[in-house]
């Protein structure tokens, strides 16, 4: 299971459990001659693999040993953890999903505060966007339940580094499919009319396997990854944010918001037969099966095409494109930190464990994870990264930089309501398009009625 679509957070909670445990020993074992030896569970597979390759690297250069154990799927994971809190058995290190999983297991009291190692030098080497993740805010320990875990923790402690990604809005073309149709396969589109006039003519060659797949049965994946980022580079940062405001008075049903409603209904024509049937991982599965021409996913789809066997280089990807008629004249995707590595309470070689942790975290370490992986790090490669990761790679991780006012931020929720439910306006956007039972003006009103609606509950 990917990272990015879902997280492992309510679950967590229970890990208070295992408390009772925190001072046992565990973890690592001392090897004859003094030689040490590290143990780590992720709950990607793709991740164990890498990582017990690269492994061998680190040994050479630190002396240190590392095994490293795939715990699969996501709630398998989560409930090996808790027992092995109970029973004392945990590893040295845990990669676990970013942002909620890894502040649920610090202040339970399975990972330990890195604050006071995890320095400025070492904070830089992390794109932007994820220097931060894994640190406990005042803000989460204020709006969390009474009976929370997150009471117990300070603000300030961190629990986890940036390990690995992301961002959503990438599209991911078949190149085969592209020269068939007339396109040049090596240059992306650079606006949303250019790339409508793409879908046209993959379309064209081949009704039915030269569309757009996107697993709309989860029906806020086109609100998220194709309106939002569209809707932003169209209107800016400020007017985009304006569609959501309490009082709408330059809501969705505003001459801005339709406006960006029939720009993101011009897809219609061109989406794969059945689309509002997949699943996430069933759209990706079709597109790297040539049942479509492009695929939107994000940055981390390059890892799952890659298990589905589609190479890298049969793929070209660019990041979903701005209108003409908009604003911004590029798009950049603000990346997420997806996983986050700690170390454990109950280690017996922490310092080891942190010495793993910040070479995977290095240029040198994080580069050779993710090109065996095909996942992005958290660590800003900046000019190193193609030689690296290799160009496929690279060319996914310079959607990353940009001008501020192109970014687009999907971890910025701080204009929407409290209570914001993403599904309601995702399945308005499937009755939208594919489905068209509704128009940019009426989709527009619904919309700002649902918006209204979720601010009311805040009153």
């Amino acid at each position: 299971m990917r990272a990015a679509h879902r997280r492992a957070l309510g679950a967590a909670v229970a890990l208070v459990v295992g408390m009772a445990v925190a001072g046992c020993g565990g973890g690592g074992e001392q090897q004859q001659g003094g030689a040490q030896t590290l143990t780590m569970w992720t709950f990607k597979k793709l991740h164990a693999d890498a990582l017990n390759k690269v492994a061998a690297q680190f040994k050479s250069e630190t002396g240190i040993s590392v095994t490293v154990e795939a715990v699969t799927p996501d709630d398998v994971f989560v409930s090996k953890v808790q027992s092995a809190a109970q029973t004392g058995g945990l590893p040295d290190v845990l990669e676990v999903h970013a942002g909620g999983e890894d502040l649920e297991m610090g202040a339970s009291g399975l990972l330990q505060d890195l604050q006071g190692d995890v320095n400025d030098a070492w904070k830089q080497r992390l794109l932007p966007t994820t220097r931060e993740s894994g640190v406990m805010t005042q803000q989460r320990i204020d709006d969390a339940a009474s009976d929370s875990p997150f009471k117990s923790a300070k603000a300030g402690q961190r629990f986890s580094v940036g390990f690995t990604a992301g961002a959503f809005g990438i599209v991911y073309a078949n190149k085969d499919k592209l020269k068939a149709a007339g396109l040049d396969p090596d240059t992306p589109p650079k606006t949303w009319e250019e790339f409508l006039d793409a879908l046209k003519a993959t379309t064209g060659k081949d009704t039915k396997e030269g569309g757009l797949s996107l697993g709309l049965k989860v029906s806020q994946t086109g609100y998220n990854w194709i309106y939002q980022p569209l809707a932003h580079a169209y209107l800016g940062k400020d007017r985009f944010q304006a569609l959501f405001a309490k009082g709408a008075a330059q809501g969705f049903a505003s001459p801005d918001g339709v406006r960006t409603l029939e720009a993101f209904s011009r897809l219609t024509p061109y989406w794969m037969p059945g689309t509002t049937t997949l699943g996430i991982d069933e759209a990706d599965i079709a597109f790297a099966q040539g049942k479509s021409a492009f695929d939107v996913g994000g940055t981390f789809t390059m890892a799952f095409l890659g298990q589905n066997g589609m190479s890298p280089d049969k793929v070209l990807t660019f990041p979903i494109p701005p209108s003409a008629e908009g604003v911004n004249k590029e798009i950049s995707m603000a990346p997420l930190a997806l996983t986050g590595l700690g170390v454990t309470s109950t280690t017996d070689n922490r310092a080891a464990a942190v010495k793993w942790i910040d070479w995977l975290t290095s240029p040198e370490g994080a580069g050779a994870v993710a090109k065996e992986s095909l996942d992005l790090p958290a660590t800003d490669l900046g000019t190193q990264a193609e030689s690296l990761l290799g160009p496929d790679l690279a060319a996914l991780q310079k959607y990353f930089t940009g001008s501020p006012d192109s970014m687009y931020d999907a971890a910025d929720v701080s204009f929407f309501p409290s209570d914001y439910d993403q599904v309601k306006p995702g399945d308005l956007m499937v009755r939208l398009t594919p489905l068209q039972e509704v128009s940019p003006q009426q989709a527009g009103t619904e919309l700002d009625k649902i918006m209204g609606s979720m601010w009311k509950v805040t009153e």
